[in-house]
C-alpha cells in the first residue's frame, strides 16, 4: 500500500457511491478522519482472523474478501469497489473477521479507524441503517455465490465475475489468470481454457495481466442469473 496523500482527500463523497449517500454531518466527519491510499494488486488490508484494523472505502479498484481454507488456499466469497465498502462485521456487531481483504484490481482507497465508524452506528441513525441495508445485501450476495459455485460451469461463473468486476472498474480488468484460479476456487488450466474460448468469440481481449470486456451483453448470456441477481442484490441494499 502505497503513502498517503492528503491531496487525495478532495472531494471523496463524490468517489465513493455509500459514501456520498450519507447524511452530510457523518459524511463530514468521516472525510475530516480518512486517509486516502494507492493500492497495488495484491496489497492486504486486513489480515484474517484478527481484529478489524480499519473500514476502507474504494474510490477506484477493487478489494477482494478470501476466506482461508485448507493449507494457503483462498476463495472469493466477496468483493467490494466504489460502490460499497469493507469493514460490514462491525455493523453486525463483530471486532473481529475470519477473512482477508486484498487488492484485487489498483485504486485508491480511504481508510477509517474503526471507533469512528462504530460511533457513528451509534449517534446517526440513518447512517446505521444505511450500512445494515448494505451489510444484509452483502451477506445476500455471499450466500447467492456459495450457489452458484456448488452449481454452475466455470463458463458461467468466470463470464459473472468478469461482468461483476467490470461494473467495478470499467471495460478493463487488471488482473492475472493465477488470481482469477484462485478467486473462483478452479485450476489455472481451466481458467486459460474457458479465458481462451472467450477470447475466439470475441467476447473479450487478453494481454498480460489484463482482459478487456468486448462484448458484455453476450458475455451475460453466457453467465448465469447470479450475475443479475446479485446486481439487483446490491441495488435494493443501497437504495436510499
Amino acid at each position: 500500500m502505497s503513502g498517503y496523500d492528503p491531496s487525495m482527500l478532495a472531494g471523496t463523497a463524490e468517489k465513493n457511491r455509500f459514501l456520498g449517500s450519507i447524511a452530510p454531518p457523518t459524511r463530514t466527519l468521516f472525510e475530516a478522519r480518512m486517509t486516502v491510499h494507492g493500492g497495488g494488486i495484491g496489497d492486504v488490508l486486513q489480515e484474517p482472523n484478527a481484529p478489524i484494523e480499519a473500514v476502507w472505502f474504494p474510490f477506484s479498484g477493487f478489494v477482494s474478501t478470501l476466506r482461508p481454507l485448507d493449507g494457503d488456499a483462498l476463495v472469493e466469497v466477496d468483493a467490494a469497489g466504489a460502490e460499497g465498502f469493507l469493514g460490514t462485521e462491525l455493523v453486525l456487531g463483530m471486532l473481529r473477521t475470519p477473512d482477508t481483504w486484498i487488492v484485487q484490481s489498483p485504486g485508491r482507497f480511504a481508510r477509517l479507524e474503526p471507533q469512528v465508524f462504530l460511533d457513528a452506528l451509534e449517534r446517526d441513525g440513518a447512517f446505521r441503517e444505511a450500512a445494515r441495508r448494505y451489510a444484509a445485501a452483502t451477506q445476500a450476495i455471499r450466500g447467492q455465490w456459495v450457489a452458484c459455485n456448488a452449481r454452475h460451469t466455470i463458463e458461467q461463473r468466470l463470464a459473472k465475475w468478469l461482468l461483476t468486476t467490470r461494473d467495478r472498474v470499467g471495460e478493463e480488468v487488471q488482473i492475472t489468470q493465477d488470481i482469477v484460479a484462485m478467486l473462483l476456487g478452479v485450476r489455472r488450466a481451466s481458467v486459460v481454457t474457458v479465458l481462451g474460448r472467450f477470447v475466439d468469440t470475441g467476447l473479450v481481449a487478453h494481454g498480460y495481466a489484463r482482459v478487456r470486456v468486448l462484448d458484455a451483453a453476450r458475455l451475460a448470456a453466457v453467465s448465469c442469473s447470479c450475475y443479475a441477481r446479485a446486481a439487483e442484490l446490491l441495488r435494493t441494499g443501497l437504495a436510499a
